[in-house]
């Protein structure tokens, strides 16, 4: 099969990396059937920062006007510590006009599920698949209610950090799970945070929180604001049984403007609690298979890249399968994506004890560590850089 044939294409997985792919790929005139066990697309996800690199992605999709209708745009990182700055990052001193873009998961996923919809994707909800198998160079889908589907030249397993079917690349996978996780919410910012701005506290390295402007919902709704509070997993259930007062009056100890949003909520059930692991595959493709987003590198979420490597996964895929036959596109796509997420994995696994942990005695070398940089100008841009998501990328001048 060259690189011109048209192919049949399964994926697995409507988060990020599977709708991405599926436009991309359709759009080359492949046929192309994603499926989900959701039954159908639910407005749920935290806030996230989508960065330059992510942007890149969305731009060559012509989706980034749509987007960016719907973000808040964000031009500076600020961590206080004590009411003293540890670290402010500002897109503008590495480049001009380059930002991030707070944004509504949900916002993210109904551009992507209607650009499917154009672009002639077929949607399959509320289908559980639970084993695949290849005959011939071709994969067949088995659903957990005995349906099959197939048969597909290329499968592209996309389903998430808890992802079941990564194993049919990756045998030895290693899925980490971090002590530590986030209660998160979002509401209505209602001015009490600058709207280009990710506002975050830290207090030793057992309190973290962080205040997100995450666009809206319609272009002329409110502005929605994203918590996120630190929390040991263990402790959860635990702080749950609490009065919801107790768990405010801490937040509000550190940083009293959160007093509108934490205002807006009223019961435990509006908390969500987020759990984060350490997702490591020895390799991301085999033959007629590719693993994208975190279903094949899931990190911590401290440089906030989850979606934006999703994104550029999909987009790495897409122009492999352009320009190769498959099998030489699938080690193509392995050899580009290697140095980026090793990177970012090695970033993200340094700098999670260093806010997120028992380990008080880190706290004043973070102190030094940061405020040294941050006053080092080729240190601050080379973290500015990272935090874009465009380190070792064509993007990273």
């Amino acid at each position: 099969m060259n690189s011109q044939q048209k192919m049949r294409i399964g994926i697995i997985g409507c988060g990020t990396a599977g709708p991405a792919a599926a436009i991309l790929l359709a759009r080359q005139g492949h046929r192309v059937e994603l499926f989900d066990k959701a039954p159908s697309s639910l407005p749920v996800g935290a806030g996230f920062m989508l960065q330059p690199s992510g942007m890149s992605v969305l731009k060559n999709m012509n989706l980034l006007d749509d987007v960016l209708s719907l973000g808040s745009r964000i031009d500076t990182l600020h961590v206080w510590e004590k009411q003293q700055t540890l670290m402010r990052l500002d897109y503008a001193d590495w480049r001009k006009n380059h930002f991030g873009l707070g944004l509504h998961r949900p916002a993210l996923l109904d551009i992507l599920l209607e650009t499917m919809r154009c672009d002639g994707v077929q949607m399959h909800w509320q289908k559980n698949i639970i084993d695949a198998q290849q005959e011939k160079n071709y994969w067949t889908l088995t659903t957990d209610t005995g349906e099959h589907f197939g048969t597909f030249d290329l499968l592209i397993i996309a389903d998430g950090a808890r992802s079941s079917l990564r194993k049919f690349v990756s045998a030895t996978a290693v899925d980490h799970s971090y002590p530590w996780g986030a209660h998160w919410f979002i509401g209505e910012n209602r001015g009490a945070f600058a709207s280009n701005q990710l506002h975050q506290i830290v207090h030793g390295t057992r309190i973290l929180t962080g205040f997100l402007p995450t666009g809206r919902h319609a272009p002329n709704a409110p502005e929605l604001l994203s918590l996120f509070w630190s929390v040991r997993l263990a402790d959860d259930e635990y702080i749950r049984s609490q009065p919801l007062d107790d768990w405010k009056s801490q937040i509000l100890r550190y940083e009293p403007n959160a007093a509108t949003l934490l205002g807006q909520i009223s019961d435990w059930s509006q908390i969500i609690t987020a759990r984060y692991g350490d997702v490591r595959l020895n390799r991301w493709t085999a033959n007629g298979i590719a693993v994208l987003g975190d279903a094949a590198h899931a990190m911590s979420p401290q440089l906030g890249q989850g979606v934006n490597l999703a994104l550029m996964d999909a987009s790495c895929l897409a122009e492999c399968i352009a320009e190769s036959p498959l099998p030489l596109a699938l080690k193509h796509y392995t050899r580009k994506r290697r140095l980026p997420i090793s990177y970012y994995r090695a970033a993200t696994r340094s700098l999670t004890p260093l806010f997120q942990s028992s380990y008080d005695w880190l706290t004043l070398p973070r102190k030094i560590l940061f405020r040294t940089m941050q006053h080092i100008r080729p240190c601050r841009i080379a973290m500015t850089r990272s935090m874009a998501g465009v380190m070792f990328s064509k993007n990273s001048s």
